[in-house]
């Protein structure tokens, strides 16, 4: 996608960076590795708060290395918060040991902007009056993002879980319960097959298969068999699928891994509280597997408060907040590629 949008000015660069993320991000630095004029990887994180400076660049040069083909890099501020006294810009200490770092790795600074919740400048330029800052519309009415948005990608305002409350039938619980007991003691439900299905379809799915699903997430081993049928389709159990789980060793059809988010997501509509933590939970693996771990985060975050103790969120949580990005995210043959 990258190598088709023409990026003729820095509100392009700011503009393209929400529609890779699919947020505006907030109290983050957001890098972007350059491959001579062509823009490479992204890679978000949050605003450092009490890290040292010196160990928050060199985690940061680990993780940009990851794109072996980067000849330089951009960096994004996105905070409101004030400059340290006696210093030009927030962060100052961060970002000059991040220069350095970058200096040092091969893969120079080639510009770093501010953006705020009103404007954005320059961050490396300190003379106010050839580094005038701007207005937010400049980006939101650029070139780039007006192709973008014509090209039908579009990006949430912050990341974030956006579902609706349930406002289903009164009995949707009770038929998924009833739906639960089928499946234990019958073979009148195929959750494998219904899933497939559910992910091939084009149109809506129907109520009754919606209860049915919902009824096969509630099984740990079966929701997990599910889980590894969004990337391995002929998988019958989940036995010995840590790998493919964790992002290693995989090379996912991304086209069925969207229309597998866009089937949970359906689901979760159709879903009463309590009965949504297991999807919540794929949706936030899935977004783990294309690298990014915001969504992911917020995600694991909404299954446990669906349903507190839900150990397979709080065991993923624990891998994205240790910071560690799936290996099929990190590899460039096998990372996720965005279709409009």
């Amino acid at each position: 996608m990258n190598n088709e949008l023409r990026i003729s000015s820095p509100a392009d660069i700011l503009g393209f960076i929400p529609h890779t993320l699919g947020f505006v991000p907030s109290e983050s630095f957001v890098f972007v590795s350059m491959r001579g004029n062509t823009l490479g990887a992204t890679l978000r994180v949050n605003a450092p708060a009490h890290t040292d400076p010196a160990g928050f660049a060199a985690s940061m040069i680990n993780y940009l290395a990851l794109d072996e083909l980067a000849s330089s890099v951009l960096l994004t501020v996105y905070s409101d918060a004030a400059p340290e006294t006696g210093t030009p810009r927030p962060f100052h200490h961060h970002v000059e040991a991040i220069i350095a770092a970058l200096e040092r790795a091969g893969t120079p600074l080639r510009d770093a902007w501010l953006v705020t919740s009103d404007r954005w400048k320059n961050l490396l330029c300190d003379d106010t009056l050839c580094c005038q800052p701007q207005p937010l519309e400049t980006i939101t009415d650029g070139h780039l993002n007006a192709e973008m948005v014509f090209r039908g990608s579009t990006y949430q305002k912050q990341p974030g879980t956006t579902y609706p409350p349930f406002n289903g039938p009164e009995d949707t619980a009770e038929r998924i319960d009833h739906a639960g007991h089928v499946l234990q003691y019958s073979e009148a439900i195929n959750g494998r097959e219904l899933w497939s299905q559910a992910i091939g379809a084009t149109g809506s799915i129907s109520p009754d298969t919606t209860v049915q699903l919902l009824a096969c997430f509630q099984y740990p081993s079966l929701r997990d068999t599910l889980m590894c049928n969004v990337i391995d389709p002929d998988r019958t159990d989940a036995d010995g699928c840590g790998n493919l789980l964790m992002g290693h060793g995989i090379a996912p059809d991304w086209d069925r891994v969207d229309r597998a988010e866009e089937a949970a997501r359906a689901l979760i509509t159709g879903a009463p509280r309590t009965y949504r933590a297991p999807l919540l939970t794929l949706i936030g693996w899935l977004a783990y597997l294309k690298g990014q771990s915001t969504v992911a985060a917020e995600h694991f975050t909404a299954a446990m408060e669906d349903t507190p103790g839900y150990r397979l969120a709080e065991l993923l949580d624990e891998v994205v907040n240790q910071g560690t990005i799936a290996p099929v995210a990190a590899d460039e043959a096998t990372a996720y590629k965005k279709h409009h």
